[in-house]
């Protein structure tokens, strides 16, 4: 098995120009270092995943799998996990979404050096969103109980039945985007953090858009997401299970990354009401299943 210092797993969904832009400019920055870059391709619609496997099939530094159907985040990224995990001997594994852009020169020689410090499993990055103007690491600070989740999917149940009843019954768009509005920026059970945090935290809730799993992460786990969930709340999930697996999470200030947002979902759906019942939809099930694993360990460990 061919040694590896650093794979990056990128999960492509329909954005061909986003996913390019992405791994050219991986390429352009790390093609010297012992890299490898795979691109899962989700079922793309258009025919994107076969335009990029074609583009990069003289690359040895880039491999592109295809899926058959659109696996969701989740197992669509553990595709990948597993591809670098079964052939080759990776050292860290930078899982990030197709709209992000690293900003740090000195980003994988950052990375060995937390883990030399840290021992961390997972170590999630300084995330800018610049087209919001927020900071989005960490997520969270603390895992959320069953008790909010219980409520936060109650709530989320009434908002996907007012949308679909405004939607259906009514078709006013006016109404449709001031409901779009609430829905985003007043019904939701994350915490945000819009504050720079400038401290190295443990094991809190990293977002999503690029994680960075270590040796200690790889080797004691068969997966990098938990397969159950499509889209949404793999953080709280990862978080969760990595606690009680002993498995060191940190944020850390000091490398700094890009996030544009929402690039394939926007792609695909634009701001539609088809968008915002796939977000209201998921969030519940991710949540259903947080709270299963949740009520599983505490029965476990008690």
């Amino acid at each position: 098995m061919q040694k590896l210092d650093f794979g990056f797993v990128i999960l492509h969904y329909m954005a061909q120009q986003m996913t390019e832009d992405c791994v050219d400019d991986l390429l352009a920055k790390f093609s010297d270092k012992n890299i490898k870059i795979v691109i899962v391709d989700n079922a793309s619609k258009n025919n994107s995943g076969k335009f990029l496997e074609e583009k990069y099939a003289n690359n040895n530094l880039v491999k592109v799998i295809i899926n058959k159907k659109n696996l969701g985040f989740a197992r669509g990224n553990n595709i990948g996990f597993d591809y670098l995990k079964n052939n080759y001997n990776v050292d860290f594994m930078i899982v990030m979404n197709n709209d992000v852009f690293i900003k740090s020169q000195d980003f994988l020689e950052k990375i060995v050096e937390l883990y030399q410090k840290h021992k961390y499993a997972v170590l999630g990055p300084d995330i800018f969103a610049p087209n919001l103007n927020v900071y989005q690491n960490p997520q969270e600070y603390n895992l959320p109980t069953v008790g909010s989740y219980e409520y936060w999917i109650k709530e989320y149940k009434k908002i996907l039945r007012k949308t679909k009843f405004l939607y259906y019954k009514e078709k006013i768009l006016k109404l449709f985007k001031l409901n779009q509005e609430t829905t985003s920026k007043s019904y939701t059970p994350e915490n945000k953090n819009n504050n720079h945090e400038q401290n190295t935290i443990e094991n809190c809730i990293l977002y999503g858009a690029c994680f960075i799993f270590s040796k200690d992460f790889i080797n004691n786990r068969e997966y990098a997401f938990y397969p159950k969930t499509f889209l949404y709340f793999e953080e709280h999930i990862l978080t969760l299970q990595c606690i009680n697996q002993k498995l060191l999470i940190i944020y850390s200030p000091e490398i700094k990354i890009e996030h544009l947002c929402n690039v394939s979902t926007d792609y695909a759906y634009g701001r539609s009401y088809k968008k915002q019942c796939l977000l209201l939809t998921n969030s519940i099930k991710g949540m259903k299943e947080y709270i299963k694993l949740y009520k599983e360990y505490e029965k476990k460990f008690n």
